[in-house]
């Protein structure tokens, strides 16, 4: 449970279309597995870079406002080394934000095409066409008893053509609370 506290909305999104891609046919989940979790570590790299060269801005800026108060001639003449070592960094450092940041939003595009790609997949497999395929586990908890209901059964696999075809896809997702 801890855990789950821990992390992102956008995290237990990633989590729950990953689960729900398994249902798919082999190849193309596997494809979809994997452009995921490139998206996801290049938009991490890019973050943790992002980071990097910011914290090297701030340092560079610390470095900076220590050497205005520790260098008496610094507003006379500023051409100390010290100054120009700060100056270089934190000039290279915004330059190498500006480009990470730019490539972090690409990668977080990337990744949000790589779920829409997701979204569509689990949807294309959850077609009328397609859902003879598909069994469904109704569950024994108790949560959802409507669902059970409609499916036939509590327990065990039931065949998917008994589920009636009126019904909207958020019907099936939606849980009804237990009193």
């Amino acid at each position: 449970m801890q855990i789950e506290q821990n992390m992102s909305k956008r995290k237990k999104h990633s989590v729950f279309l990953k689960a729900l891609i398994l249902h798919g046919d082999a190849e193309g989940r596997s494809l979809l597995q994997e452009k995921m979790q490139q998206a996801e570590r290049d938009e991490l790299c890019a973050w943790r870079a992002l980071w990097l060269v910011s914290l090297l801005a701030a340092f560079s800026c610390c470095g900076i406002c220590y050497s205005a108060v520790l260098i008496p001639e610094f507003f006379q003449n500023s051409s100390h080394i010290v100054v120009k070592i700060f100056s270089g960094l934190g000039l290279a450092s915004v330059i190498c934000a500006i480009g990470f940041l730019s490539f972090w939003l690409w990668c977080r595009g990337v990744l949000n095409r790589t779920h829409e790609d997701c979204r569509r997949f689990v949807m294309a497999t959850l077609e009328p066409g397609s859902r003879s395929k598909l069994s469904v586990r109704a569950a024994d908890d108790g949560l959802n008893t409507g669902a059970a209901d409609v499916f036939g059964a509590r327990t065990g696999l039931v065949s998917a053509p008994t589920v009636p075809t009126h019904q909207t896809y958020s019907q099936l997702f939606s849980l009804r609370r237990s009193h």
